[in-house]
């Protein structure tokens, strides 16, 4: 009688299998983190080519330096481009992450999705307070590369928190900020529109093709 009911209680190793590749399903989704949704990736990297498209036409060259070169006007008009755009970047994130969201039947920002944003904040919050720094001091050729260095790092504290991706997304826009700083390359534009514009474009096919999102 005893022996019936030990082999009762022993598990098939086919019901072993399947309850441990649900055990893996449900480990890798809560680490699933990938910053962006593919689509908002994709769409916040044409809207940056947007962006560098009207900046070199109100500008005129492929290096902020001429910013110091412009009228007021024209210079609050630049900025204004870039506030834009970031603005756009985060609301098509916030609205994205939030119909994804839906569609699964999950919480927009479960637990580890607010620490991965704990750990973007200061970078992002550093690239501000020095723009604003470097733009009193009318060294606009800078901020391209601040900006490229601080998001890299965020993306890259993040991408601990989550899948590779991110990790190798934060080490290209680090990689292309040290350049631009260290070489001081007069096309920061156009390394703008090559990182925040294109790589952001191949990271969400990126996503939504191995992750359906």
């Amino acid at each position: 009688m005893m022996q019936s009911e030990d082999k009762q209680s022993e598990l098939d190793p086919n019901q072993a299998a399947q309850q441990l590749a649900t055990i893996r399903r449900i480990m890798e989704s809560a680490t699933q983190i990938t910053v962006l949704p593919g689509w908002a990736a994709i769409v916040g990297g044409l809207v940056a080519l947007v962006g560098c498209a009207v900046s070199y036409v109100l500008m005129g060259s492929l290096d902020f330096a001429v910013m110091n070169d412009l009228t007021l006007g024209d210079r609050y008009n630049v900025v204004a481009v870039w506030v834009a755009v970031g603005t756009l970047g985060v609301a098509i994130d916030v609205l994205m992450t939030i119909r994804l969201a839906r569609q699964r039947g999950r919480r927009p920002w479960p637990r580890l999705a607010q620490l991965a944003a704990h750990a973007m904040a200061p970078a992002l919050c550093c690239a501000l307070l020095i723009s604003i720094v470097l733009a009193e001091r009318s060294a606009w050729d800078l901020i391209p590369a601040v900006w490229m260095l601080h998001y890299g790092v965020a993306v890259w504290m993040a991408g601990i928190l989550s899948v590779r991706a991110p990790g190798v997304l934060g080490l290209l826009f680090m990689a292309a900020g040290a350049t631009t700083l260290l070489c001081a390359v007069p096309i920061s534009l156009l390394v703008v529109a090559a990182t925040f514009g294109l790589c952001h474009i191949v990271y969400g096919i990126f996503l939504l093709v191995r992750f359906g999102s």
